[in-house]
Parts: C-alpha cells; sequence; structure tokens
C-alpha cells in the first residue's frame, strides 16, 4: 500500500511540473529585463488601471479611460525626483518616436504644483509629452508605486501589461525589442 501511494504521489508531482512548464504564464516578456529594465515586473495580479482623473496643463480633468483603445504607458515622475529628471528628455525623445493612434505615452507629475512640472518642461527643452498633474497625488498610490519614476504598460482594454520601477534608458534597445514584443502581443 504504501509503494502505490508513493507512486501516486511521484506521478502527481511529475504532472504538477508539466503542467507548470505547459502554462503560458504573462512571464515572456521578463527575457527583456536587461540593462535599465532589469527593475521590469510582470504582475501575476496586477491592480486594476486607476480611473482617478488628474489635469492638462489647462488643469482639465483627464483620466487614462481617456486613451483607451491605445496601448499605453503610464509614466510617474516629479521634478524633484532626481532620477525622474535624468529619465524624462529620453522618455521624451521616445513619445516623440512612437506616439500614433495606437499608443499613447501619459507622464503624470507628481509634483506639488503644475508650475513646478511645466518649468522643469521648459528648461529641459520637454516639447512632446504632454504635461499631467495629478493634484491628489493618488495614481501613484492607486497603482502601488513605492517609489518614482514608474512606468507602467496598459493594454487598449486597460490591463496592465508590465511595469518598471526607476529610471529607464528609453532609447535603448532593450526598450525597442520590448515595445516590438508589446505589440506583437497588444
Amino acid at each position: 500500500m504504501t509503494v502505490r501511494l508513493m507512486v501516486l504521489f511521484g506521478v502527481i508531482a511529475v504532472l504538477f511540473v508539466l503542467m507548470q512548464s505547459c502554462s503560458q504564464p504573462k512571464t515572456t516578456l521578463m527575457q527583456f529585463a536587461k540593462g535599465s529594465l532589469k527593475k521590469m515586473q510582470v504582475l501575476e495580479t496586477p491592480p486594476p488601471q486607476p480611473t482617478r482623473s488628474f489635469e492638462d496643463i489647462n488643469a482639465h480633468k483627464v483620466s487614462l479611460k481617456d486613451f483607451r483603445g491605445k496601448v499605453i504607458l503610464l509614466n510617474i515622475w516629479a521634478s524633484w525626483c532626481v532620477p525622474c529628471v535624468k529619465e524624462l528628455p529620453s522618455l521624451d525623445q521616445f513619445a516623440a518616436q512612437y506616439n500614433s493612434d495606437n499608443f499613447a505615452v501619459i507622464a503624470v507629475s507628481m509634483d506639488r504644483s503644475p508650475i513646478e512640472a511645466n518649468v522643469f518642461y521648459q528648461t529641459a527643452k520637454i516639447k512632446t509629452l504632454g504635461l499631467y498633474h495629478d493634484p491628489s497625488f493618488g495614481v501613484s498610490a492607486d497603482v502601488g508605486a513605492s517609489g518614482i519614476p514608474i512606468s507602467i504598460f496598459y493594454d487598449k482594454s486597460g490591463q496592465e501589461i508590465l511595469r518598471i520601477s526607476g529610471e529607464v534608458d528609453w532609447q535603448s534597445a532593450e526598450v525597442s525589442a520590448l515595445l516590438g514584443a508589446v505589440f506583437n502581443a497588444h
């Protein structure tokens, strides 16, 4: 009887391992987690896309739902954040190259006021990124950010694809390869 029980447990263990290895987890994108993408994560159960509104440069309410139907790259940043300041010019170039009818880069400032963010945009000669500000400072909490900058990709229906904590070199070969995989999958 104990031999049969041991064989049964062995078969169950083998089946479990086979099922785990044959399933297609979201982690296929993790092959791109190199270089400036080394902090990339694909969460098993990501938080829902934030519904909280933020403001554009004219203090008009905007939300990520306004961009549904596009793949969205949400970047949360602030002008007082050294890695954010370093990253934003590269993100601006990225937006100039990739913003389209199918893709939107949305950079939301966590500065105390939109004036601070606007001064930084002018100083850094940010030309393509729209200026968005979150006066509630709640969008970063809604996405579960433990720090900034954080960049989160959402698919056309608003489901999180992946997130990257920290500064990213948006001009890198890793980012180009990742973007190709994101668009092929979504």
